[in-house]
């Protein structure tokens, strides 16, 4: 099956989301207040990268999914509209870190709440779509679903998500990220985005995503 698939963007794009949600479980766990710092820039990070994912899905991936499969992605938008609000509470109490250990409490359980729904949101899309996404279009209409989502805000997909979201790939993953890349990135985009994930690759990779033209 050709990369160029919504399913292959979506499902990859939430493997890196996962390993952010990972580190501020990890640092929550620990929390102090002389970690917190790190804690609010982390989530500030992983913040960014799911509401320009959950924007990518709801203007340019669920439109013309729901042509094709009507009322299917009515659950995920509800579910978006309540991830805008955790990221509200999470926000408020993040600008106002408290001094003592005692205050950290809440903070902890909004976070561990919040993780844990959205893994839930997470898993619930791809249980859904995983066996419908493949059916649902055709090549040329997957890559031009795959081409809209990269182009919705393509500066903050450039500057931002990209790297973040192909530094938290592993292995093979990173080769599907790349060929999905070539095949899908809006017109005389892809040597763009191939320099700015090089930067990320160690020699090996290099050479392998060479050989494979994936960097060209």
């Amino acid at each position: 099956m050709s990369t160029c698939q919504p399913f292959s963007i979506m499902r990859l794009t939430h493997e890196s989301i996962r390993a952010g949600l990972n580190h501020l479980e990890m640092l929550s766990s620990n929390l102090t207040p002389a970690t917190a710092p790190k804690l609010k820039a982390a989530f500030g990070e992983v913040k960014r990268v799911i509401e320009l994912h959950a924007n990518q899905e709801d203007n340019a991936f669920y439109p013309p999914l729901e042509e094709k499969r009507p009322n299917i992605t009515h659950a995920f938008t509800k579910e978006h509209e309540a991830e805008h609000r955790a990221f509200d509470r999470l926000s408020r109490q993040m600008e106002n870190l408290p001094e003592e250990a005692s205050g950290l409490v809440e903070i902890q359980a909004s976070m561990k709440d919040w993780i844990a729904q959205h893994r839930a949101h997470l898993a619930h899309e791809e249980d859904i779509l995983m066996n419908i996404l493949p059916k649902a279009f055709t090549y040329v209409e997957s890559v031009a679903v795959v081409r809209s989502i990269l182009e919705y805000d393509l500066t903050e997909f450039e500057q931002f998500q990209l790297g973040w979201v192909f530094e938290r790939l592993k292995g093979p993953q990173r080769k599907v990220y790349m060929g999905m890349l070539k095949g899908c990135s809006p017109e005389g985009k892809f040597p763009d985005f191939a320099a700015k994930v090089r930067p990320y690759l160690n020699p090996e990779e290099v050479q392998a995503f060479e050989q494979d033209g994936l960097l060209a």
